[in-house]
């Protein structure tokens, strides 16, 4: 498959002074990255474009091919140009370029025959610093937003107790109360009872009294004086 040259665009005067790359690893990294996008704009072949519309196709398939080609080609510019953006914000360019360069002096120093040193970033550091001094900061800054993180959700763990503990404060002093409502309930009900029970009963003994007759209660009366005197 012929490779598929980067579309090039007009520079203007903020794009002179942008990094090219200029190794052998560059090159063969954007090649493949071009002919990538070109097999991804025409993943979606004639064929398939005509299942979606075969009334269409089939009526003008000239017009058909030309709007497949130029979804195809649009895909594959749009692809070539997200990707030429992202290796630009991350300076892929260059740090290709490094690597390229790193390797190259790696073999040079191997073919003539000088034994491997000490990693190192310069001359006067060593690498763990350099880590460390690149590493530590973001760690600190991450245990620093864990912290507050966590200070927040204590404090409003804290105040949905104290929601909480207020809730069954207030639930204890509402039950507290009704059960004194249901205690006079229950006393002003048996008190009531013992009074209609009370008036029942006299009510029973006056209806009784009247019944008995008159002779019989003076006859009574005097037996009971005779009784007692």
């Amino acid at each position: 498959m012929p490779e598929t040259p980067a579309p090039q665009d007009d520079v203007d005067s903020n794009q002179e002074n942008e990094y090219e790359g200029t190794s052998i690893r560059w090159k063969h990294f954007s090649t493949s990255f071009h002919l990538a996008a070109k097999k991804i704009s025409m993943g979606w072949t004639y064929d398939d474009f005509t299942q979606c519309i075969p009334g269409w196709s089939s009526a003008d398939p000239e017009n058909a091919r030309k709007v497949h080609q130029e979804m195809s080609e649009y895909v594959h510019d749009s692809v070539i140009a997200q990707g030429e953006s992202i290796f630009k914000q991350y300076g892929a360019a260059e740090a290709i370029d490094t690597l390229h360069n790193v390797i190259v002096e790696a073999r040079a120093r191997k073919s003539s025959g000088v034994a491997p040193g000490k990693d190192a970033w310069t001359k006067t550091l060593d690498p763990k610093t350099a880590v460390r001094a690149r590493v530590m900061p973001v760690l600190l800054e991450e245990k620093k937003r864990l912290e507050e993180s966590l200070a927040t959700l204590e404090a409003d763990n804290e105040m949905l107790t104290q929601v909480l503990r207020d809730n069954t404060k207030r639930r204890e002093d509402c039950d507290s109360l009704a059960n004194q409502w249901i205690d006079a309930l229950e006393e002003v009900g048996v008190n009531h009872t013992i009074r209609a029970s009370s008036a029942l009963h006299r009510q029973q003994v006056a209806s009784e009294y009247t019944k008995v007759p008159e002779e019989g209660i003076q006859q009574w009366s005097m037996d009971t004086q005779e009784t007692t005197s």
